[in-house]
């Protein structure tokens, strides 16, 4: 079972990196509204110009657009875990050097291997990853193979990863975002003694 959505990306590229986006933002990108609107600078007739921007705002929120461009290469999801850490979740949204963009969620329900109606999509896209990454497929199953190039990835993520940078006034403490109690602060009147 899986989500696929595979489409040529007209918009410009202006970075390779990778992304961890939470699962949940992650999720809202397999409506097709939203892969159009990220792979095409264009907006088609389809959707109204207010919802064309406001799906922009969405996903330069998400750190996946810079001004008007791609800002990654990798996206992976990744939720945390009920003892406070991540965990990284199989799925992927990947730009290839032939500009696509191919988004797959192994947790969608939409597609079933065995009747799947976008298994010649699912084999290149597979392939075109694997081969970009130097990773060896080794299953006739879709499905798994998938499964063992997301897990690939996600361990030579890990351990190719010295840090990972969050901004700290982004972050919610409680009921409110740190940093936030410093700019009131320098708003108040100072009283010198």
């Amino acid at each position: 079972m899986c989500l696929l959505r595979v489409t040529n990306v007209t918009r410009p590229i202006i970075s390779n990196d990778i992304i961890l986006l939470k699962d949940d933002a992650f999720s809202r990108l397999r409506d097709e509204v939203y892969i159009r609107v990220l792979s095409n600078d264009k907006r088609d007739g389809e959707i109204s110009k207010s919802y064309f921007y406001f799906i922009v705002d969405k996903l330069r929120k998400m750190g996946l657009l810079l001004d008007n461009a791609i800002s990654f290469k990798v996206v992976i999801p990744y939720a945390p875990d009920d003892k406070g850490g991540i965990v990284l979740r199989e799925g992927i949204m990947y730009i290839t050097n032939k500009k696509q963009l191919v988004y797959f969620d192994i947790y969608d329900t939409t597609y079933i291997c065995g009747s799947c109606p976008v298994i010649l999509s699912c084999v290149q896209g597979l392939k075109q990853i694997a081969y970009e990454l130097g990773i060896k497929i080794r299953d006739d199953n879709p499905n798994l193979a998938w499964y063992k190039i997301l897990e690939s990835i996600q361990r030579a993520l890990l351990e190719a990863s010295m840090s990972l940078k969050l901004k700290l006034e982004e972050i919610p403490f409680g009921n409110k975002v740190c940093c936030e109690e410093e700019v009131v602060k320098e708003n108040e009147p100072q009283v010198n003694l």
